[in-house]
This record gives C-alpha cells, structure tokens and sequence, in this order.
C-alpha cells in the first residue's frame, strides 16, 4: 500500500501548481499523473484555434479548470460529478470541451489521472466507461486504492474556508 506522497517522490503525481497570472491564493490542492501532463502535450486539438471555445483554446480552459478548482472557495457544482458506478469513488471534472477524470484522497482534493476530449466521450458512448476503468487501475498499479475516498460529492468537495 502506498501514500500520496509515495507517488509523489516516485514522480507518478506532482502537486498543481498555480501559474504566475493566476492572484488568487490556493484553498486546496491538486494533484496530476503524468499521463495527464503527456496527454495535453501530446494532444494537437487543445491547442487548435478551430476547437476553441469562446476565446480560449482548450488548454487554456484545462488550465483554467485546475486554478479554479484550487482556487475558488467551492469548486463550480456543475463541474465535478459521480462517475457510475458511484461506489467506485471516481469523479470527473468538466470544463468546457474536456473531461478529466480522477479521485479525491481527502476532502478539498483532487488527484487527476487522465482526460478525454468531451467530442470523443459523445462520439464513444463506452470512453468514460474506459477512463473511470483506467483510473481504477492506475490506482491498483500504484498502490493508491485506499487513497480513493468515497462518499458525497458535498463531503469529498467542501466549501474552502
């Protein structure tokens, strides 16, 4: 069995850090796998001009979802949902184009695993079936199992105070 900071060290997650544009003081922690990071580099549409949505090409949204989650006093409502079966303790978190997808090891924290552009997840019913499985394994590889906190959505992702 593993820690978090197990992962850590091990370079499998590291903590979210706050761009340098971002003013707002960070209220709780993020945490990314590498997979995720290699995928936005890796992944030509979020940086297309043709994908972008409103004014923001779609890694500026995914950068974007992260400051707000570690920075708003309550993560968007809307935004982080249950995956099915909700007993898993899986979440996903939405932004505009894109699903990420990961677990929360203490309320107020997210660790994320990887990500889908949301065409996909509409054009392949079975993606987010596949993500919510890959996030699972991810955690088995690395020992992270008991790391994943389950219960409501209102306890893992409580207003910061």
């Amino acid at each position: 069995m593993a820690t978090l900071w197990d992962a850590l060290r091990s370079g499998v997650l590291e903590e979210y850090r706050l761009p340098d544009w971002e003013v707002r003081p960070k209220l709780r922690p993020a945490f990314l796998a590498q997979e995720l990071l290699q995928w936005a580099d890796s992944t030509p549409e979020l940086m297309d001009n043709a994908k972008a949505i409103g004014r923001r090409l779609l890694i500026e949204h995914l950068a974007q979802l992260f400051c707000d989650f570690s920075c708003s006093k309550r993560p968007p409502a809307g935004d982080v949902r249950r995956m099915i079966p909700t007993k898993r303790g899986v979440v996903s978190v939405h932004a505009p184009g894109l699903r990420v997808y990961g677990w929360s090891c203490r309320p107020g924290c997210l660790i994320a695993i990887t990500a889908a552009l949301e065409t996909d997840t509409k054009l392949n019913r079975k993606l987010n079936d596949r993500k919510r499985d890959h996030v699972l394994a991810f955690a088995r590889k690395h020992g992270l199992e008991t790391t994943i906190l389950k219960g409501e959505l209102y306890e893992l992702f409580p207003s910061a105070s």
